[in-house]
């Protein structure tokens, strides 16, 4: 009988740790999913800058009244912004930062001339 006993629990330490590892991987490939979007994410926001960089160029250093004015010459799409584990290519457009932040994702664009951050682009994301 004792036998048996230290049997079963060999088994269940075994299941245990088992179980443990698992979910450690998974965590794991959560915190790597994220880490990859965000780096797609940042490398997004630089192809956007350098458009804007070429769109000033070519336009006597006058910015898009619209971002999506970069479609076409100067981008194919608009590249997506990851948040919370959703893509969003969604551009908030205003005269300031402040104004028009709310943390949902997308792309916040900066389109008054007077504000410091004219022609800016930034995530709309903490």
């Amino acid at each position: 009988m004792k036998k048996n006993t230290i049997f079963a629990r060999e088994i269940i330490v075994t299941v245990f740790l088992i179980i443990l590892l698992s979910v450690l991987c998974v965590k794991k490939v959560r915190d790597l999913k994220d880490l990859a979007q965000e780096s797609i994410s940042q490398k997004n926001e630089q192809i956007i800058r350098e458009a804007l960089a070429v769109y000033r160029g070519d336009n006597e250093g006058l910015c898009p009244i619209h971002l999506a004015d970069l479609k076409g010459d100067y981008l194919d799409n608009l590249p997506p912004y990851y948040h919370n584990g959703q893509a969003s290519n969604k551009v908030k457009e205003g005269t300031s930062y402040q104004q028009i932040f709310d943390g949902t994702g997308g792309w916040l664009y900066i389109n008054n001339k007077s504000d410091k951050d004219y022609c800016e682009v930034y995530p709309n994301a903490d």
